[in-house]
């Protein structure tokens, strides 16, 4: 066994020389066939000899390398509970719980695998673009032993995959995108919405207000009666202010980040209640704990 196992890799680069061998002798205008037959044949009478050995050793390196390479350590659930990601995005600080990162999450290992220390125990914090979090609807609630079934059956029924990056202004859509929309009455599950669609999206969009600022909300539907979808979805992209004010160097006077989430259909009609709870969750990891950076 061992010795079938080790010979394979060395009957392949045979065969792999003789593959180069044919090669060249037709770049060179002769019978490849002939010249790659000939190759193996040679390489194959020189070394015959000496393939069992080298076929052991093949085996046996690889066991003794692969016993070598240390095992991935997997943090589970009990341990993540007591993790945070120390992070910092536009000078405010962030302690992220590894409980919010579920793609993260290995349903095979039960756990966490690979998790970066750096980000973990670093002294400095990592400057990032993005924080993204997960979480069940309604109470955007983490990873928990008691929900976890429900976690890795419910991947986009009943979760919320949300995300603050930098502060994007909306000038641009406005002036390039925003008069394609067609003006639609308004949703009765929206109220105080602008309701538009887009014909060329295939989707219905509602607005907070009709021109660019920076406490605009926009949320986009897809048109089911076109995709279909098992899970429709909503995503909603709005502002956000960490609070309290104390987590940042200098006083917030405008929006700060943008909050964007992917929201099933079904909880459009509470999506100002969810609201809430997603910046009240990223006040928290923004607290004044959040130490600042060195």
């Amino acid at each position: 066994m061992v010795f079938k196992i080790g010979l394979l890799p060395l009957i392949l680069g045979i065969v792999l020389l003789g593959f180069f061998a044919a090669k060249a002798a037709r770049m060179r205008g002769k019978n490849p066939l002939i010249w790659g037959i000939v190759t193996v044949a040679v390489i194959t009478a020189v070394t015959w000899q000496q393939l069992p050995i080298w076929a052991e050793t093949v085996f046996y390196r690889g066991k003794v390398k692969q016993s070598i390479v240390p095992q991935r350590k997997v943090v589970n659930l009990v341990e993540a509970n007591k993790i945070n990601f120390r992070v910092s995005m536009d000078g405010v600080n962030f302690d992220v719980p590894l409980v919010y990162n579920f793609k993260g999450y290995s349903q095979q290992l039960r756990g966490w695998a690979d998790v970066p220390q750096k980000q973990i125990q670093g002294k400095k914090r990592l400057v990032v673009d993005f924080i993204k979090i997960d979480a069940i609807l309604p109470d955007i609630s983490p990873v928990r032993e008691e929900n976890l079934a429900q976690f890795e059956k419910l991947t986009w029924g009943q979760n919320v995959h949300a995300s603050i990056t930098h502060m994007r202004p909306w000038d641009h859509y406005f002036k390039y995108f925003f008069e394609r929309l067609q003006r639609q009455p308004d949703s009765p599950e929206l109220p105080g919405m602008l309701h538009y669609y887009d014909p060329s999206g295939k989707a219905n969009i509602f607005f907070s207000h009709d021109h660019p600022t920076d406490e605009l909300v926009r949320i986009r539907c897809a048109d089911e009666s076109f995709f279909h979808s098992a899970f429709p979805i909503c995503v909603v992209e709005t502002f956000y202010r960490p609070v309290p004010d104390a987590v940042i160097s200098k006083p917030i006077n405008r929006a700060v980040f943008t909050l964007r989430y992917e929201l099933p259909s079904q909880y459009i009609a509470q999506w100002r209640t969810i609201d809430q709870k997603l910046k009240a969750r990223f006040d928290q990891m923004a607290s004044m704990s959040a130490t600042s950076l060195p």
